[in-house]
Formats: C-alpha cells, structure tokens, sequence
C-alpha cells in the first residue's frame, strides 16, 4: 500500500504538549482512517520525539528526512508549527577554508577569542572544497547506546556551544557590515532548526508540492512588564515576526499556502496558563486531523490506478539495473545473442559471490528494448531469492505469457507449458526475452534442483538467459549435460582494481569528499586483494567520513565483504544501540517479502528488549509508548543503498540489494533457533492485530535494565499504539455510503502474504490451522485473487494439524475454484452446500460455515459499515456428494497404473508400468515421485501398517515409512538371486519385523531392523501369511491347500496341515482371543481350525461355497465378520460359527470387481465392472444406499487405507475419500427415491416428502432429522398439510388417511373415496376429497363427519382464502361451488365465449380471483358481486401456458409462461407485460412466485461454460430469487443435486425435493426489504445420522367408509 509519510516541524521547547497529544490521539486516529478507507499508510516522522536533546538528528540528516517525505508521501508530507519561541540558531556543520580564515580574521581585530572556534572546528583536506569541520556536528549529543569514556569533556562541549554561537553571530555580524561576506552567506549562521525546516519545504520546490504542506501560527499576546524584552532576545523575535509575519504570508497571497493562524489573548498577570494551552492543543488537533483528513482524500482520489507488480519484479529490475556503474565486457555477448538469429540454445551465465551477475542482467533487460526496438521485445525478468518457489515462477510466467494458462496450478502441467511456450512461439509473434538469475537461489530442498522444466530447445523468436553461482558447480554441471551442444556459456570475469578506484573516487565526489594519496595508495591494493563492487560500496561508506588528519595503516582496511557488513554493523551498534540495531536487521531479514518502514516501528515497539531502552528515567512509566519514527528513520538513513524500497503487491518495502547482507544478519544475530522463532512471534502477533485497538501488552524487563523501583511488578501494561489488522479493510459506516462499492474494502494484501508464514515459522500452528479454517481468511484470500497461494497453505497445514477437516475444506474450494474466482462472495453458499451437511463429522469447521450465518456476525458487519448483502442461507442441507481428492499422476497419460497400495495414515503408492513410483496422500491434488525412482526401476509395491516395500527389476528391496514422512529406503537383503523382476505378493509389518513374500515362490523373507535375517521354507507357492500377535509364530498359506507354522524366533516348524478340496488358500485369519484360524480358499470355501495345541491343529468347521466363480477377494476388519467377493455375489461369513451372515447381488447386468468393508462393519463398499462409479451397500439393510463418483474414469482397484480413506485406483489417477464423510453420506436421511411432492404447514418448523412409496417422511427443520415416517397401506399418491401443522392428509391406493401430526396417531382411514388429491381450508377444520370419477366431498378433519357432496367435476380445483368456495374449471367455465352445501354459488364466463384456462385467488384480497382465458384475455373477478373489475389483454394468446399460470398473494405478480431461458411475468400494477431473461435454461416444473409479490424464485442450469475440470457445480442447478419491484437478484445458491420438486412458503422458505430422496430448505434473506431470519429455533445445527427412525403406523382397517355412487346419477 502507498504511505502518506508527513515530517512534524516545531521548536521543540515550546510544542511538548501539542506533540504529545497528536502522538496520542490524532495520528493513530489518521492512521486507522487511512488503512481502512483508502488501504493506504500513515506516519509521521517527528525529530524531536525523542526525550533527550542528545538524540536530535543533525540539520543534514533532518533535512533528507523531509526530503525523503517530499518524495514518498501520498499527499501531504510537512505539518508545521509556529509559535512564540524562534529557538537558537544553527551552527554549521563544515565552512569552507577561504570564509573560515575570514571570520578568524574578524575576530581578532574584534578582540574575540579565536582560541573557542579553533577547538571546535578542525580543517578537513578531504572535502570538496577544503573546509573547517565541526568536530561533532550535534554538540557531541549521544546516540543510543554510546558510551562516552569522559562525561566531563561532554559537559565541557555542551556549555563552550553558547559562547560559539555568540562568537559567530557577533563576527558574522561585522563581516557583512565590512562587506567580506554576502548577506545570503551568512544567514546560515543565524537561522535557526525551525526556519531551516519551514524553509526548505516551502523554497526550490514545485508550485505542486506547496499545496502539500500544512502550516500553524499561533499567537500569544500577553500585555508585557514596563522592563520589555531582554535584549538577546530582540534578533530572534525579530527573525520570527519576519518568518510569520511575512514569508508565511507572502506564501498565502503568491501560492495560496495552507497556513493557519490563531491568536490567544492572556491575563497579563497569569500568563499563558496550563488550561490555555491544553486548549489550544485540543483545538489544534481537531483541526489538523481535519485538514489531513482533506487532503488525504484529495490525494487518493487523484492518484492513478496502477498495474500491481504482485511478484517486484520490475522494481527490481529497476533498481539493480541503477547499480550498473562498470562496463562489462560480457554485456557484448548479451547483446550479440539477443540480437541473433540462430540461437536455439539459452545464454548460462556463471561467476563467483559478488561477481555481479545480477546488476548486469538487470542491465541488458533494461538496454534490451533498445537494441530490440525496432522488434518491440516481450521482456520477462525474474530475480530469485528465498521468497520465490519454481512453481510461482512458472505459473507466473505462463500467465504472462498465454492467458489461458490462468487456472492450471499442477507444477507438472506448468512445466509442460512453459517448454511449450519457449519452444513453439509463433513465429509472428513479437520476440520473447526471459530471464532468470540466480537459478541455483531456489528454496533447497532435500532432493537435488528439478531441472526437468528447461526446454530442450527454443523457438527463433525466443531468448532465455540464466545466471547460476560458480560455487554450485552441480547445477552448473547439469546444465551442461541438457545442452551438450551449447557454446553459450559463459563465465562473468572479476572487475579491474582500477575500475574500482575510479568508481570510488566519482562516488566521493558526488558526496563533495576526497581521500588523501596516502590513503589512496592503500585503497589501491585492498582492491587488488577484492576486486568486488560490493565491497567498493562498503569501503565508499567508510572513506567518506576520513578526514585527511585520518591514519591508514595496511592493517586498517578489513578484506572480504562479509568482514565488512560485520564492521558497518558494529559502527551501527556504537551509533544506534545494540538492540535496536540487532532486532531491526533480524526484522527487515525475518519478514516474507521484506517490511515497510511503519511496519518496522510497529515491531520494533511490539520487542520488549527494544522499547525497554526507550523508557524514561524514573519509576513513571507511561500507559503509551513506542519506538521514535525518527530512530528508525536514522537507521534506514544509514542503511540506505543497501537497503532499497522494492514495490510488491502494490507496496513499497524495505528489500537488501545483495543476499550477502541477510547471510551476515543470520550468522550474526539469528543463529540460534530460538532467536529466530522469538522473532517470527513478535511478527505473528503484529500481523494478527494481537496488540491492536488499545490493547497494552506487558512489557517483561527479565533480563533487562529498566529503570523500575523495587514496588514496581515486573510486567507493565503498555500500549503500542499498533493499527488493527483485519483480514480486508472496511471504512466506518459514516463514510461507507459516500463510498463506490468497488472501493468499500480492500484485502489487507500484507497480512494475507505475511501471517501464515510467520505463524508456521513461530511454531504456533494451532493458531494457523484455525487461521485457515476461517470464513473471514477464506473470503480476504479469494477477494485478493490468492486462491492459489490458498490452497497451496491448506495443503501444506493439513499435513501439521486439523489433516482432514482441512483436506475436506481444500477438495470444496478447489472444485469450486472457477466459480470462487469470478465471485468470492459466493463462498458462504459453496461451503453451506457442500460443508455444512459434514459439521457432525469435523465440528471444528462448523465457525467456517456459520460465521456468515450469525446474528452477531451480521451486526458487527453493519457497524462496520458494511451492509450485510442479500442471500439464500441452508437451513436444511441435503447430503452433497462425497468429496475426494483426485490425485493426479503427471506420467500416467503414458504409462499407466500396474500396481499400487495403501497405508494406514492414507498414503497411497502406485507403481506405473514404465517402473516410476507415484506417492498420492489425501487432501494433496498432485501426487510426488520417489526420489528412489530416478535411477531404479520397480516392479511391484506392497504394504503393511505405514510402511511399503517395493520391488525393483533388479531384485533390490526400498522400504517407505509413510508416517514419518521419510525418504525410501533400500533395505540390505542377502539373497537376490531369484528376485530379478520378481513380484511383491504381500508383507506383514510387526514393530521392527517385516516379513515379505513373492508372487510364485515358496519362501518367506524375515528382516529384523530393515535387515535380512532368515527365510522361512514351504513345500508349495505361498499364496498369503499370517501372524500371532508378537509376530513370533508365522502361518503361511500355499497354493495346495496346506498351512505351515513356524516358531521362526526359535527356527521350527511347528505343524502344517492342509484344507479340504485341494483349492489355494487365499487369506487366512488368526483369531488369537479364540485360539483359531480361518481359512478361505480360492472358490470361497471358508474352514475353521483350533489352534489350542499349535502342534495339532484340529478342524473344527467348514462352510462351502454353492456359487462356482472365483474368489476376487476378501477383507477382514478384525472382528468376527469376513467379507467374500466374487463376481455374481457377496457374502459376509461369521468366522466363529462360519455360517454365512447375509449375501448380496449385484445391479442387474453388471458383476462385482472387487468389494471391501468398513471400520465397523457396517457399510460394504464395492467396485463394479463397466460402471464409473462405486456403491455402498448397508450391512444390515440390504440396501443400497449411496453411489460414489469415480470422475467418469473405471476404478481398477480399491485400497482401503486404514479406518480413515478409501482410494480407487484408476488408469490415470488416484481418487481419495474419507471414510467417515462416506458414512455420513450413507446414514443421511434420504428415501433412496425421488421425492415427488413436498409440502409444508404455515409455521415452517416440519415438512414431508413423499417418493411415492409407503412413507411420508417428516423432516424436522431445525434439527436436520427425520422425526418421523408416515407408514400407508399402498403407495401414496398425494398428500396435504393443514395450515397451523397440526394434521397431515394422504391418499394411499383410494384410501384417505388423516393423521395427528403431533402424536403420529391415525386419527381416520376414509375408504370408497375415490380421490386423487385432498385440499385443506386455510384454517385446517375442513378436507375436500376431489374425485374423478365420484363425488368430491367436504368432510371435518377431527371428526371425519361428511359436510357435503360435490357433484361437478372441477379441473385444477383450489379453495378460496376465507375458505367459502371450492373454485375449479368446468366445460371452459370457472366455478365457485358452496363448501357448505356442494352447490355452484357463482360462474365465470368469457364474453367472448373464450374457455377458463386458468385462474387464481388472491391471499391478501380473498374476494377476487384472477382469471386467464383462451384468448389471451386476463380478468380480475369480484367473486362476492360477480363483476368483472379489470381486463388485461396478452398481444399473444400463447403468452399465457395455464400448467405454469401463478399468481402472487397481493395479485401483483402473475407468471404467465416460460420459454426458454426467459419467464413472461404480468404486472398487474402497471398493467404491463414484462420478461425475466434467466440465468440458464430452466426446467417448467421449477418456478414460482413469492411473498407479496415481490419475489420470483426459479431453479435453472447455469449457461456460464466452466474451465475447470474439477468443478463440478456449474453442472448443477441452482436456485435464484429476484426481487420484482426492481429486477435484482436477492440471492443465487448452487444446489449439490438434482432437484425433483420444490415449494416456496409465505415466510420465503424454499423447499426443495431431490432424485435422491433427500431434502434441502432454504430462507431467503432480504436486507432491502426488511426480510430477515427467523432466529428462533431455525439457526440450523450440525447434520446428525438417521440412527433410529421413528415409523407411524396407520390404522389396520379403515374406520369411515364413503358409498360409492356413479356420478352419472347426480
């Protein structure tokens, strides 16, 4: 962010109180103003903040610093106050030789003593011109830290500075009367530090910079004693009337100058008194902050929008091309193979530290558009450091370069498309540069540097320059090994001694100073010894304070360059105190992506070592304090050249220009772990707002001097004065409305980028793992167009803390990354889709679902100033599908899987055909390959526990600890000979024993600590192993039937029998509590064997298998179920009675492939052949209640990954679920069917759904149960809800059935009825049977007693709202019949005998009712006076669709048709016909209208096409409401399913049935209007499974019966 940086201009004598006030309460106020309404900074630099007159900087060093503000600010940069002292004048710090003997001279024939001025100045041969030299420009004031070896020579020097000043002004003073000097000359002698100030802002500058400059006059009058002034003081009040009285105003008329006056008359007797001036201070500070304020606001409304350059690189580019000040041979050949033709190779560029790769390539990048121009050349520059990652320079440049490239995030489908991009550039395309320097900087990590991304070749229009460091001459090795062929390498010769004197010497030049010949001579050979421009600057930054009296031996010039950061480092410490100097270099190194110079304030202040130097003497210690802006500023002021501003991310930050620097600091102050970590908390907290608004953090003086008394506890409570720090900056909600929307929030960029990292760095990684599972991070990170960089810090948590509630939460955002990109505001709705029906299982997400939810939330929005925007909120979520993590393996498009296996803690390896091993973990979307597999060659993978043992063609052995995060292995083996290409057929894994075994042979390997140590012999190939549980007895089972034991410790076989039938064994099970083994063979033939006596095993069960297929395979959780899968059937078999428990089948026409169970036995997942998806199977159902995606790819393989993941294996990919969202999904409450009809009761706490089975399922909305099911004697055709909830009314195969919603009592079964629907009087007293084919007839609810008969048949019958008539069509015409006695009261004809089509009443005036007719001709009807009120007449008959006719309660709104993706609606206000055009096709079923009228809500398909593959709810539908009285959108929600009907309610609660069975309900939330939540009992909890579900039972036989007489007789 840009910084307004304002320098406070005062005498400080005068201006304490007023200082501290705006220090207090003024600039903190600007500062959050700033941050928060333009995401802009704010500081002020006061000089004279410091409580000690010693530690004012200097008139030089004073006025860079304004300079420097002039420069940098935003907006204003000088604030200054004029009062009624004009304080002392300066005494200059140098005078040239020639005026110096001059004023000598003077003194002499004055009779003044020139012995004082002697003393105090020295002659400097060195400067430009000679000059005499204050020996401390300061008067020999301390800086923090100094130690003065004799106080009393200060003493001394401090009370000779007056008569110096004296001296000069009185001689000066004669000089220009005597005309020897120029009365411009001498005004430097009695100007003093405020008029320097004010006149250096407001002199030689643009007519633009005046405007920025704020200035205070304030007068005292005060009527003075007879005695007057004393006479010193005439010539300063005569220099401040002058510079009040007429330069200010002069300012005013001429430039029209911000210059404030006031004047404050006094008692002449009591003076200005305290109350008068903290008065004035109070005044003063509303009205800077006030004038500020404007001219901030100015400021940023008139500073142009500018490109971000998210990554620096072209400030860096600019700032070290600024340091080419040699001419380099090797810029030649740049230029030559720029400018070339024939260059298909890229231009490698090696040399030492400090050779200055980096200056040169900034160079020629720089010089390339010109020896280009005629070409116009796409430059490309990337400069690496440790912030940088191979995967953000790739993504970066492919993004630059193809915009197509912006959603691919796979680092191997970046390397692909960045060789692509270098190697087929069109030809007519403009010619690309890119380079990179320091390729060898990347992050180490433990493999060596992946150079697999550079391109074999580059196209004619491309040039690629890399610069490596001489001293990795293994990268440099490598690159030559790419590029046997290439004769472009190049190695960066050392500059010449010579250059780098003369270098020197214009450089002193430019600051007017000069070294002696003596001293040259010896800066000549240390030259010599370090031909290095880095060391040049350092030795410049010393050189340049040598006098010409300074002695330079051989020894006084230290070699190396790190040798001379130490020194510069120590002369920092003398000057500014060790610890501010050694905190400040461990926080601009520490910080990512470098630290501003505010920041470095506020961290600074936040380290208690560092503040407790800046407390004041005595045992007052203040409640407020902080670190000086003008210590820090002095640092920087020292650091500067090395310590550059770099502009990222759209602010300017402190960055070292060498990498030396940061090398130093580390070895010097950051060796220590602890340091380190200490350092990356102080940052975590500052950028975390820990300390913000007020909060006083303790300052604990363990360890360090504090001036305390002995009453003082130890920890004091200070404030800091630090900003708040929200994820996205919001301005107060005075000024929210003044404010575009596009401006009311900005992404506080520097806390997104920061804050994780020094979180994971500190060690603090609960708080980021909550930091992560935050909806306000979630929604700032997608806002600043992180989510990238967001899904990278999810994976990369998940791995340290809260594994799967993250990976859940990194598979929902990533497959919904196309629609998160393009609208962050959306993320409330992805994740209450698709997160919210999982809160049961990972609770520790549910503040990330329902923080936008809250009450609390939406009120402090709106004191925020932030309207809380409209809506659709879940109330009842429905069962999205499972979410997996689809791993992808970058080699298998060529090769694919061959064999794969899993661990415990979700690991998956997989083993591809051309030998490479692909390692997958869940929640992680690119899949890693072992390091082994570089060099080796594997031919299969087994597993057991966490660990995997792979083969190799050569016969070797690598083991893989998964969870510990290991490199592979390879184990020692003694026997190799026959496991050439040979196959793993499985291990055993017990503490440190592994026992492995091959497809095909009959031995048994056992190692001991990741060592061969025996092999067991069996008489047949052994088919699979078992063990006991100290892993001391082994059984193997062989291909014949027979099973061997080995007491291997001891080296015995202790027994072998064989099984029945003669069939291979395939799995056996030892159940040691039971002291038996099972067995099972190849046809599914299970035997039980009592182990008792080892020695003599006894059968004492069998169980065959009647089906003939082949076993495909088993799974045994460790209890007394075992699952056997063959094609045609499953079977689960009770190992302890081995009788079979149950068996399924598979869906008709397809066979089973493999099946497997999970953790509890409960649920059977299994893979059939031909079918692209999984099923799940309930255990003790028989039902089928789930299906799995597979991403349209067959599954080849299931592994079941311990009790937490189940992985597919497909032929390109790995597909990952956590078995516990898959239980849930399975035990979700959904019928299994579609859900044909939903209704609901006015008081919207229950619905109930039908599938058109038995059941009527009742579904509590606030619990997200089913509370009950409904149980019918025959399917249920139709049903209805009474107003008040309190009666539910069915149809079941002719039967009516009324049921006490309350109790779930039956109250009636009503058969002979006839009837295909049954409505409901509002008030819920009375039924209405509709009949086709009998009467229709009216009837009490409670008591079943028949009202009356209604003998018409009437189409699309409905029931007035005061519930009098029975409306409905007959024969065209619109009846009402009586409810009380059957007969037609009124009917409705067309005049133009046109037939009744459609019609409806209205809610809010029952009299009326709408009425559309065949013609395209609208009627409102009078029922009461049967009159026709109004017509309306359709330019189009067809206009009106009588299925899709409704109207809303008011009669506002009627929805006449749909067609296509637009809805023709008809305001009966306006009497005007208009068109909704949608936001996708939209099915006609799936659309009505609201609430009074205001609201139509469709469910449609979104017509936007999606990009990313593995987004899949731009597939779904999604349901929108738009507010018709202005056509806005309220809210869109993406619903997970497909839906199959859907109601709205009169309180905007929608309710949606889906093809699953399932049911979702929705409020719509409108802030415009008014429309709120309801928040009693309808805050929605977490999902809990169907345990147990309540059933209902109806009547055995019916208790009403109706006579069926034919309706031809009435």
């Amino acid at each position: 962010m840009a910084c307004v940086q304002v320098y406070l201009c005062s005498n400080p004598a005068e201006s304490v109180v007023e200082r501290r006030l705006l220090r207090q309460r003024v600039f903190p106020r600007l500062r959050e103003y700033c941050r928060c309404t333009h995401g802009v900074e704010f500081r002020v630099i006061d000089p004279y903040e410091a409580a000690d007159p010693q530690n004012w900087p200097a008139e030089k060093e004073r006025l860079q610093i304004l300079e420097d503000c002039r420069k940098n600010s935003l907006g204003p940069f000088f604030v200054g106050f004029v009062g009624e002292q004009y304080g002392d004048a300066n005494i200059p710090e140098q005078i040239e030789a020639s005026e110096f003997q001059c004023v000598l001279q003077v003194c002499q024939r004055m009779g003044l003593r020139t012995d004082i001025l002697e003393r105090c100045y020295q002659r400097d041969e060195n400067a430009i011109p000679p000059s005499f030299c204050i020996l401390n420009p300061t008067g020999n004031f301390d800086q923090p830290g100094d130690q003065r070896e004799n106080p009393s020579e200060e003493n001394n020097w401090c009370k000779v500075l007056p008569e110096v000043r004296r001296t000069l002004h009185d001689v000066v003073n004669q000089c220009v009367q005597e005309g020897t000097m120029t009365h411009d000359k001498a005004q430097k002698y009695f100007r003093s530090a405020l008029e320097n100030d004010i006149h250096y802002a407001y002199e030689n500058h643009s007519i633009e910079d005046i405007p920025r400059c704020l200035c205070y006059v304030h007068k005292i009058t005060i009527p003075m004693k007879p005695n007057g002034v004393p006479p010193e003081q005439q010539t300063q009040l005569h220099r401040l009337s002058q510079l009040r009285d007429h330069f200010l105003p002069s300012l005013v008329a001429s430039h029209k100058a911000l210059v404030y006056c006031t004047t404050t008359i006094c008692n002449r007797f009591q003076g200005y008194t305290p109350e008068k001036r903290l008065n004035f201070a109070v005044g003063l500070s509303e009205q800077l902050h006030a004038d500020l304020k404007r001219l901030i606001d100015c400021a940023v409304s008139k500073e142009r929008a500018v490109t971000v350059d998210e990554s620096g690189q072209k400030s860096l580019c600019h700032i070290f091309s600024s340091l080419y000040r040699i001419e380099r041979a090797e810029v030649e050949h740049v230029k030559s193979y720029l400018r070339g033709k024939n260059t298909i190779f890229p231009f490698i560029l090696n040399g030492g530290p400090c050779s200055g790769k980096t200056v040169l390539l900034a160079h020629c990048a720089s010089q390339a558009f010109v020896w280009l121009k005629d070409l116009d050349p796409e430059i490309i520059v990337y400069f690496i450091d440790v912030n940088n990652s191979l995967r953000q320079i790739l993504k970066d440049f492919c993004e630059r370069v193809d915009s197509s490239s912006t959603s691919v995030n796979n680092i191997f489908q970046l390397k692909e498309n960045f060789k692509r991009l270098l190697t087929s550039r069109s030809p007519s395309k403009n010619p690309l540069v890119l380079i990179i320097d320091g390729l060898d900087q990347l992050p180490k990590t433990n493999v060596q540097l992946d150079l697999t991304f550079l391109p074999e070749s580059l196209a004619s229009n491309v040039k690629f320059l890399i610069s490596v460091t001489a001293n990795r001459p293994a990268i440099l090795a490598t690159l030559k090994m790419c590029y046997p062929d290439s004769t472009l390498f190049y190695e960066l010769q050392p500059v010449e001694s010579k250059s780098c004197s003369q270098l020197l010497t214009t450089r002193l030049k430019e600051s007017n100073r000069k070294i002696t010949s003596g001293q040259q001579m010896y800066v000549n050979q240390a030259f010599k010894k370090c031909p290095v421009l880095l060391y040049m600057e350092l030795l410049h930054r010393q050189a340049i304070h040598w006098n010409s009296e300074f002695e330079i031996t051989e020894n006084t010039l230290v070699q190396e360059v790190h040798n001379n950061i130490v020194l510069m480092f120590d002369h920092l410490e003398r000057k500014h105190g060790k610890a501010l100097v050694s905190k400040a270099l461990s926080y601009l190194t520490m910080a990512r992506n470098g630290i501003t110079a505010v920041e470095l304030t506020d961290v600074l202040s936040c380290d208690d070592e560092v503040l407790a130097c800046f407390l004041p003497p005595g045992d007052d210690v203040p409640l407020i304090l902080r670190v000086p802006e003008v210590f820090v500023e002095s640092l920087l002021s020292d650091l500067k050249g090395f310590l550059v501003l770099r502009k990222i991310l759209g602010t300017q930050t402190l960055f070292w220009v060498s990498r030396h620097f940061p090398l130093v600091i580390c070895k010097r102050y950051l060796c220590l772990e602890e340091t380190c970590q200490k350092i990356n908390h102080v940052l975590s907290d500052y950028f975390s707002g820990f300390w913000a608004n007020g909060t006083a953090k303790p300052l604990i003086n363990k360890g360090m001097e504090i001036p305390t008394s002995s009453d003082v506890p130890q920890n004091i409570y200070i404030d800091r004065q630090l900003p708040s720090q929200p994820w996205i900056f919001s301005p107060p909600f005075y000024i929210s409305t003044a404010v575009s929307p596009s401006t009311r929030s900005y992404p506080n960029l520097r806390k997104l980028y920061i804050l994780s990292f020094h979180l994971l760095k500190s060690g603090r990684i609960e708080e980021l793992g909550n930091q992560m599972i935050s909806q306000e991070y979630l929604q700032a990170m997608l806002q600043a167009a992180l989510a990238d960089e967001l899904f990278l810090w999810l994976e990369r948590t998940s791995q340290l803390v809260f594994p799967r509630e993250l990976q859940l939460l990194h598979i929902i955002l990533r497959s919904s990354a196309c629609l998160l990109r393009n609208n962050p505001a959306y993320l409330p709705t992805v994740l209450q889709a698709k997160l919210l029906p999982f809160l049961s299982v990972f609770p520790t997400l549910e503040e990330c679902v329902n923080s936008a939810r809250s009450k609390e939330c939406v009120n402090s929005a709106r004191s925020k100033g932030m309207i809380p925007r409209n809506e659709v909120y879940t109330v009842l979520p429905p069962i999205p599908p499972v979410p997996y993590t689809h791993c992808t393996l970058q080699e298998s498009t060529a090769s694919q899987c061959m064999q794969s296996a899993g661990s415990q803690c979700g690991t998956v390896v997989v083993v591809l055909e051309n030998g490479a091993a692909w390692v997958c973990n869940g929640g992680i979307f690119e899949g890693f390959k072992l390091t082994k597999s570089l060099n080796l060659k594997f031919t299969s993978v087994s597993s057991s526990g966490n660990m995997f043992l792979l083969s190799t063609h050569c016969g070797k052995l690598v083991l893989l600890d998964a969870g510990v995060n290991a490199q592979p292995q390879e184990i020692q083996t003694q026997h190799r000979e026959n496991r050439e290409n040979a196959i793993i057929e499985g291990i055993l894994v017990s503490d440190d024993k592994i026992f492995v075994w091959w497809r095909g042979q009959n031995i048994v390997s056992v190692f001991v600590d990741r060592k061969e140590h025996t092999q067991l012999h069996c008489a047949y190939e052994i088919t699979c192993v078992s063990c006991s549980e100290d892993a001391d007895i082994i059984y193997c089972g062989q291909n014949e039937s027979s099973v061997t034991i080995f007491d291997w410790p001891n080296g015995k076989l202790l027994a072998t029998f064989t099984c029945p039938k003669d069939i291979p064994l395939i799995e056996i099970v030892h159940s040691e509590d039971c002291g038996m083994i099972t067995c099972v063979d190849q046809a599914g033939n299970v035997f039980a064997w009592n182990l008792e006596i080892i020695t003599e095993p006894v059968l004492i069960g069998e169980n065959h298998c009647t089906t003939k297929d082949k076993v495909l395979n088993t799974d045994h959780n460790g209890d007394n179920i075992l699952l056997i899968c063959k094609k045609q059937q499953m079977q689960l078999i009770d190992i302890h009675q081995i009788n079979v428990l149950d068996h399924f089948n598979p869906p008709r026409g397809k066979t089973f492939k493999q099946a497997i169970m999970d953790q509890n036995s409960r649920f059977i997942l299994a893979l059939l052949c031909n079918c692209p998806f999984l099923l799940v199977w309930n255990c003790s159902s028989g039902q089928c209640v789930l299906s799995l995606d597979t991403a349209n790819c067959q599954a080849s393989k299931l592994l079941k990954c311990g009790a937490t993941y189940l992985a597919a294996i497909t032929s390109v990919s790995v597909l990952i679920w956590d078995m516990d969202l898959i239980t849930a999904s399975a035990l979700g409450p959904k019928s299994g069917k579609r859900v044909k009809m939903v209704v609901v009761g006015s008081n919207d706490e229950s619905c109930y759904s039908t599938d058109g089975s038995e059941l009527v399922w009742k579904w509590a909305i606030s619990s997200g149960k089913v509370e009950a099911r409904f149980l019918h004697q025959g399917y249920v055709e139709s049903m209805s809800v009474s107003g008040d909830g309190n009666y539910l009314v069915s149809i079941a195969t002719g039967d009516i059935y009324v049921w006490d919603t309350n109790s779930g009592e039956n109250i009636h079964r009503i058969s002979g009825s006839q009837a295909y629907k049954v409505l409901i009087t509002p008030k819920g007293n009375c039924g209405v049977a509709l009949s086709e084919t009998s009467p229709s007839r009216v009837w009490k609810l409670q008591s079943g007693r028949m009202i009356c008969s209604i003998h018409h048949l009437l189409r699309n019958a409905a029931i007035s709202p005061e519930s009098t008539f029975l409306l409905g069509l007959n024969s065209g015409n619109l009846l009402a019949v009586s409810l009380w006695s059957g007969n037609v009261s009124k009917c409705f004809s067309c005049s133009n005998r046109s037939d009744v089509v459609a019609f409806h009443s209205l809610h809010d005036h029952p009299d009326y009712v709408i009425v559309a007719s065949a013609s395209g001709t609208v009627y409102s009807w009078r029922l009461t006076e049967d009159t026709i009120c109004h017509q309306f007449k359709l330019p189009d008959s067809s206009l009106c669709q009588p299925e899709i006719f409704s109207l809303s309660s008011d009669g506002g709104y009627a929805i006449l048709s749909i067609s296509e993706s637009t809805i023709n609606i008809l305001d009966f206000s306006n009497s005007k016909l208009c068109s909704l055009r949608t936001e996708g096709p939209i099915q006609q079923p799936y659309v009505t209208v609201g609430v009074s009228g205001q609201y139509v809500v469709y469910i449609c398909f979104s017509s936007l096409v999606c990009q990313n593959i593995s987004c899949d709810l731009h597939e779904k539908p999604m349901l929108v409401v738009i507010r018709l009285t202005d056509g806005e959108t309220v809210g869109r929600f993406y619903l997970c399913k497909n839906p199959s009907t859907f109601t709205v309610s009169e309180d905007l609660f929608v309710y949606i049935g889906y093809e699953d069975g399932s049911v979702g309900v929705y409020a719509v939330i409108d802030t415009k209007m008014g429309n709120s939540w309801k928040e009693d009992g309808q805050s929605p909890t977490p999902l809990c499974p169907l345990d147990e579900q309540l059933i209902w039972s109806p009547l055995v036989n019916p208790n009403l019966t109706w006579i069926e007489l034919p309706l031809q007789l009435f």
